[in-house]
């Protein structure tokens, strides 16, 4: 495992074991910590070219419509470049967090076939994030 430095409101380990990057927010988030936050995942992930991301969002809130709208338009369709690959992330929420986005697009099951940059799919418990994650790494 590796563990990497970032601000308090956020964990990130890479688990070479599962080559999977694990992001952890520590607590309610501004939108401005929030665009930070996700620019020290992509560091971290560019560091170990790790395309597989567990994004556990478990303790933080929803992130306003501004910061919603930076990362499904300019920020998540950017990372198959910085990367060179696409990019599956298993969002990791709590129930009372899923419930307050379910207005938010859907995004699509993990495809090899598809040209789109990036996955993700929203879940509530870490065991079917984490099998979605192995999965895709199956698939490709």
């Amino acid at each position: 495992m590796q563990h990497f430095s970032t601000p308090d409101y956020l964990t990130l380990t890479y688990r070479s074991d599962l080559h999977f990057l694990v992001a952890r927010w520590q607590r309610p988030v501004s939108g401005a910590e929030t665009r930070e936050g996700y620019q020290h995942i992509l560091e971290a992930a560019l560091l170990c070219q790790c395309p597989y991301w567990l994004l556990d969002g478990r303790r933080r809130t929803p992130a306003d419509d501004e910061t919603t709208n930076w990362g499904l338009n300019e920020f998540f369709p950017t990372l198959s470049t910085h990367l060179g690959q696409t990019v599956f992330m298993s969002q990791l929420l709590s129930p009372t967090y899923q419930m307050l986005t379910m207005d938010l697009p859907a995004f699509a099951e993990a495809d090899a076939n598809s040209d789109r940059t990036y996955f993700m799919r929203r879940f509530n418990d870490e065991t079917s994030a984490v099998e979605w994650l192995q999965q895709a790494q199956q698939q490709l």
